[in-house]
């Protein structure tokens, strides 16, 4: 492997190499490590998304009872309109969580 130019294939018993410096070595080492540590953090909090969206649902749940239990005075209740208002931004919300976690609208619908 010694006249493989530097960063060039070379195939050895079947499997492709490349040859790098140590200090390239180094670099993809750390570069390695600090994709690894970001990794596992988008997988964090891609879990605490879901919890969060699980808990939305369940406040959605929620206001849509509250607000066919209360029996309001017509359409200027204050009640109504805070949980018409607090509906729409846990719908919001739960679409945008949804789009951002790559889901489907078949899948957010669940």
């Amino acid at each position: 492997m010694a006249d493989a130019p530097q960063g060039r294939p070379v195939v050895i018993d079947g499997q492709e190499l490349v040859a790098v410096s140590g200090e390239e070595f180094a670099r993809l080492l750390a570069t390695r490590r600090q994709v690894g540590g970001q990794s596992a953090r988008v997988r964090a909090l891609l879990g605490t998304v879901e919890e969060l969206l699980r808990v939305l649902d369940g406040v959605g749940t929620a206001l849509a009872e509250l607000g066919a239990a209360h029996a309001c005075a017509g359409s200027g209740c204050a009640v109504c309109a805070v949980v018409d208002g607090v509906t729409e931004r846990v719908r919001v919300a739960r679409e945008a969580g949804g789009r951002r976690l790559g889901r489907r609208a078949s899948d957010q619908a669940r």
